[in-house]
């Protein structure tokens, strides 16, 4: 194989061979090659069943790799990264990972992706960090896995975006703008999921997603104008999301939507209950405003619940009552 001009040493072993399945082996059998030396870290991968399942090379096969590409890493300690993108701007063919492992913390910054960029099943073991990205053509990351922190932070999705049955750790989509469809349709969030002063121009679909953490929606200029958002059978598991400064589009689709229940609503400390009615309140003002009255009562309800919870004793009773009598007036 020639190596393109614009080629980094891990995107030419992404590429060795013409074969998708030949490429897929050898680059999770080359991860697996460079975390062994590091053994607590190896024992602790050993743990996920897509790292058990990599066949390792043969020392033909390391040798033949590293002969092929003789400025790819020999050797990496834990903390190293594969940085994709160093000494290029742009990465202009497609690149297909779909199933990689990358044992590795993965790192691109101020790159332009111009082809098709698809980490379908793709399983980071350490996260992902892109920051400053442009992704001209579609990004498939369907069903991958992207480890306990992943960052597109200031990156701009021209195409589509697919993130459906993908897990996330935390992770931060901060200021990041999308241009076209995205969908995260039953992702799970176990940790933070920060979209906070993120661009959607069109539709973003969360059905079906888990949030297990704080969610942010917040916008500090509420420069960009409302699109349609779907939370259909979304479950937010610890803290309602935050939509301070966004503005709501009147197809915002919060049906069946699953919100915290009193039980975890008992063990966050009171200034994170504070936020979370603060949170409640302000999405009972928007979805007001725009005349939905299911929508509004059902947020008002949940606000009542922590007014009660965070109110003086003596006058918790009060609360108490209009919740058994009325479901806080929602029913006779």
């Amino acid at each position: 194989m020639t190596a393109a001009a614009e080629d980094t040493p891990w995107l030419r072993l992404a590429r060795i061979s013409g074969d998708h399945e030949e490429n897929k082996r050898l680059w999770n059998g080359y991860q697996k090659y460079l975390l062994r030396p590091n053994t607590h870290e190896y024992q602790r991968q050993m743990e996920n069943p897509k790292f058990v399942d990599i066949v390792d090379l043969s020392d033909a096969e390391i040798h033949s790799i590293q002969t092929e590409i003789p400025d790819l890493p020999k050797e990496m300690v834990w903390f190293n990264t594969i940085s994709l993108s160093t000494g290029i701007a742009e990465i202009k063919t497609d690149l297909t990972s779909d199933g990689f492992y990358f044992a590795f913390a993965v790192f691109i910054q101020n790159t332009t992706s111009k082809g098709l960029l698809t980490l379908e099943h793709a399983q980071f073991a350490a996260g992902l960090s892109a920051i400053e990205c442009v992704f001209e053509n579609d990004l498939n990351a369907i069903g991958a896995s992207f480890g306990s922190f992943t960052m597109f932070m200031e990156c701009r999705f021209i195409e589509r975006t697919y993130f459906q049955g993908a897990k996330f750790g935390t992770a931060n989509f901060d200021q990041a703008k999308f241009n076209d469809i995205c969908a995260f349709d039953n992702a799970k969030f176990a940790g933070r999921a920060f979209f906070t002063d993120s661009i959607f121009t069109n539709s973003a679909n969360f059905d079906s997603v888990e949030f297990h953490d704080v969610t942010s929606f917040d916008l500090a200029a509420a420069s960009s104008a409302a699109v349609s958002l779907s939370f259909k059978d979304a479950k937010f598991f610890e803290h309602p999301p935050r939509f301070f400064g966004r503005a709501l589009h009147e197809d915002t689709d919060w049906t069946g939507v699953k919100l915290p229940n009193a039980e975890a609503q008992a063990a966050p400390p009171r200034y994170l209950l504070e936020d979370d009615k603060r949170a409640y309140e302000q999405l009972r003002i928007k979805c007001g405003a725009l005349g939905k009255v299911e929508d509004e009562h059902m947020f008002f309800r949940r606000e009542m619940e922590l007014t009660g919870r965070l109110s003086p004793w003596y006058t918790r009773a009060t609360y108490w009552l209009y919740h058994l009598v009325s479901d806080y007036g929602y029913s006779y």
